[in-house]
Formats: C-alpha cells, sequence, structure tokens
C-alpha cells in the first residue's frame, strides 16, 4: 500500500497542476479581452467553469487525503497550514512539499495579477459602454443597474432597456 503522505503529495501536484491551467486560460482570456475577441472570451469562460469544478474536486480528494493522513499519523491536520504539514510529514516527503508550497504561492500571486487586470479590462470596457449611452442619450446622466438588475433612473431617458 502506497504511504499516504506520498498519495497527499500526488494530489497537491494535481492540485497545483490544475491551478496552473486555470492561470494559462485566465492569460488567454486576458488577450481575448483586449482583442475585443467575444468566442474566445466565452471560450475561456467555459474552459474556467470546467477548470474550476476539476479544481473542486481535487480539492475534495486533497481534504479526504489529509483526513486519512491525519488519522494514520494521530494528529489533526485539517486546520494546519502546508508547511506544517511538511514538518510533520517530515522525512523524503519534507521538502516536495515545501516546493509545492512555494510553487502554489507563485501561481496564487499570478492569479491575482490576473484577476486583477481582469477586472480593470471590464472596468474599462464597461466605462466604453457608459460612454457609447451617454452619447445615444443626449450626452446626459444615463440610467444605471443596481446589483438586482433594475433600472436605477436618472436625469435623461436609457435607449438601451436590457439587463446585462
Amino acid at each position: 500500500m502506497e504511504d499516504i503522505r506520498k498519495t497527499y503529495v500526488r494530489v497537491l501536484e494535481t492540485v497545483l497542476g490544475l491551478h496552473r491551467d486555470l492561470l494559462a486560460v485566465l492569460e488567454r482570456e486576458a488577450d481575448a479581452m483586449v482583442g475585443h475577441d467575444i468566442p474566445a472570451i466565452e471560450k475561456a469562460a467555459r474552459e474556467e467553469g470546467a477548470l474550476a469544478e476539476s479544481i473542486r474536486a481535487a480539492e475534495q480528494k486533497r481534504q479526504k487525503t489529509l483526513l486519512r493522513m491525519s488519522q494514520e499519523m494521530r494528529k489533526d491536520l485539517r486546520w494546519a497550514t502546508l508547511a506544517e504539514i511538511a514538518e510533520v510529514a517530515g522525512g523524503e516527503r519534507r521538502e516536495p512539499l515545501l516546493r509545492l508550497r512555494a510553487e502554489m504561492r507563485s501561481v496564487a500571486e499570478e492569479m491575482t495579477r490576473k484577476n486583477r487586470l481582469k477586472m480593470l479590462l471590464c472596468e474599462q470596457s464597461l466605462s466604453r459602454v457608459k460612454g457609447m449611452l451617454r452619447f445615444l442619450a443626449g450626452g446626459g446622466e444615463t440610467g444605471l443597474y443596481t446589483s438586482g438588475g433594475v433600472i436605477e433612473e436618472r436625469a435623461q431617458q436609457v435607449i438601451v432597456d436590457q439587463q446585462a
């Protein structure tokens, strides 16, 4: 039977690989947003959803494996950090776990940067849409959508009356 610590390392490698794939999708999505390539944006969004589901499944497997490892080591590791798990696992598993921790941190930081860029691109696009609506409405203030999708009336009538 395989050592549970080795299994845990393999599961973490899977989780890391999925997050790297997600990072690549975020990169393609940002490029598509800059190029106003709607089909590519939609494709990236579908891929992002599929990867999110795969990550969720891998995370469940990671949690189950960690629970088994906790039981075998007679130590509650459910809330332990990866650095703490590496110390407890010790031996030849310590270094791979610490390496995975560093790589996961790096991927998480890069994903944060990509998501911020995506947010800025969306804000810029929204600003252009609002400008076009002001132009179509005759230059005045246009209606705005609330978080509930309801138009909040403004001084000028809104030409486009659709939910986004």
